[in-house]
């Protein structure tokens, strides 16, 4: 069976897209059980494409350019939002056209969109147009997270559009995959009708994610903390670098602790727009020695290792997959208290639930995990056990069969 996966993530310049990593890995796995994947992502103004198949398939692909878990330098450019939405308008039409000119080499049974946008928008396109299923995944609610995102003077009509573009495609698409009971609960409103509507958790393979001394020494050695300095407290994030991520009140809360911790360091691992305005606010509030900022990295596993406290501030979420790894990996958590983290977490159980509009809560539960270690490890295993029910055999396995029942359908 030959699958289209299309992703407005830049799959093959950046790692920490949950969306775009999930992409990834779903066409590798099902590469690897004898499909035809044609994986599609974007770039630096541009779209992306590769074939995967179990003969010709490079099993590195999320790594090709990687050296020592650090990636080639990453361009990245934050136009205003209108100029944003035209280029990803053309992306749609060149998305669009690539799947047709492939389709006349090999067969497409299947288009599976990773957003309700204009990578979505490209696959019910392509899908009405080749007679072929679609199937839309939702990480979250793309116009609701966009509200932190979008500025200016046109700010109400481009939110206007961005909703009314998710409505048209979770509308024309043949069934709707989310992350959570909640996202299905709000696009059910959207389109009247369950029936077109499955959850679909995002999974993680389980063994990149089993803790190592010799990664957690090695990593930690970079941070300038000795391989004998086990009383220095690592705290760490992992995502893009914007708005909804709330990383200035992590920031806050993590510069009124530093005042009565002299061996405490936080690990910002990622990119985004709010790179240069953090790094800024981390000289303001005088924990620029701190603070460090990690950049672009595949090597996740390795990096959780090092950590003592994963923080996960977030205002919204689909299912975070930074999450979810930092769980396998067993560290102790400390997360936003959101209907996307209930599905993972419960409080006292796996981590530590917090208001995201709360920074002393935030600054408190940190301060109570660097002082416990007994809670750490409890939260820690606790978590790595919960995680286990996420591995992608599990998951890709379910996605397949959905695959394979949608394409027997009669169209």
């Amino acid at each position: 069976m030959h699958i289209c996966i299309i992703t407005s993530a830049r799959i093959f310049d950046i790692p920490y897209s949950g969306e775009g990593r999930f992409a990834a890995s779903l066409g590798k796995w099902l590469a690897s059980r004898t499909h035809i994947v044609t994986l599609m992502g974007s770039g630096f103004a541009s779209i992306k494409t590769k074939q995967l198949s179990k003969f010709d398939m490079n099993p590195s692909l999320e790594i090709s350019d990687v050296k020592n878990g650090k990636h080639k330098k990453v361009i990245f450019l934050y136009p205003p939002y209108p100029v944003y939405l035209l280029s990803r308008l053309v992306m749609t039409v060149l998305w669009s056209l690539k799947i047709l000119l492939i389709n006349r080499k090999s067969a497409i049974k299947l288009v599976h969109a990773q957003d309700t946008g204009y990578s979505g928008l490209a696959a019910v396109i392509s899908g009405k147009l080749l007679r072929i299923p679609v199937i839309i995944s939702s990480h979250g609610i793309r116009h609701i997270t966009l509200e932190s995102v979008i500025r200016g003077r046109f700010r109400k009509i481009l939110l206007w559009f961005e909703r009314h573009l998710d409505i048209f495609v979770v509308k024309n698409a043949d069934r709707i995959l989310v992350v959570n009971p909640a996202i299905g609960l709000y696009f059910q409103q959207l389109i009247l009708s369950t029936k077109r509507i499955d959850v679909m958790p995002i999974p993680i393979k389980l063994r990149n994610f089993k803790f190592s001394k010799k990664n957690r020494d090695e990593i930690r050695n970079e941070l300038g903390i000795t391989t004998d300095d086990e009383n220095t407290r690592v705290i760490g994030y992992i995502g893009r670098f914007s708005p909804e991520k709330n990383l200035t009140t992590l920031l806050d809360s993590f510069a009124n602790m530093a005042q009565d911790y002299s061996n405490i360091k936080l690990v910002l691992v990622g990119a985004g727009q709010l790179e240069h305005e953090l790094k800024e606010y981390t000289v303001k509030r005088a924990i620029e020695d701190k603070v460090i900022f990690y950049g672009v990295r595949y090597d996740i596993g390795r990096i959780l290792a090092a950590l003592d406290i994963f923080v996960l501030p977030s205002y919204t979420e689909g299912l975070s997959t930074a999450l979810l790894e930092a769980m396998a990996s067993g560290r102790a958590i400390v997360c936003s208290d959101i209907a996307a983290n209930h599905q993972l977490v419960a409080h006292d159980r796996e981590g530590l639930f917090v208001n995201p509009y709360d920074p002393i809560a935030l600054e408190n539960a940190m301060r109570l995990l660097a002082n416990n270690d007994s809670l750490r490890l409890r939260l820690g295993e606790n978590a790595k056990i919960r995680a286990s029910e996420y591995d992608e055999e599990i998951v890709f396995s379910k996605i397949l069969r959905y695959y394979e029942a949608l394409v027997s359908e009669p169209q």
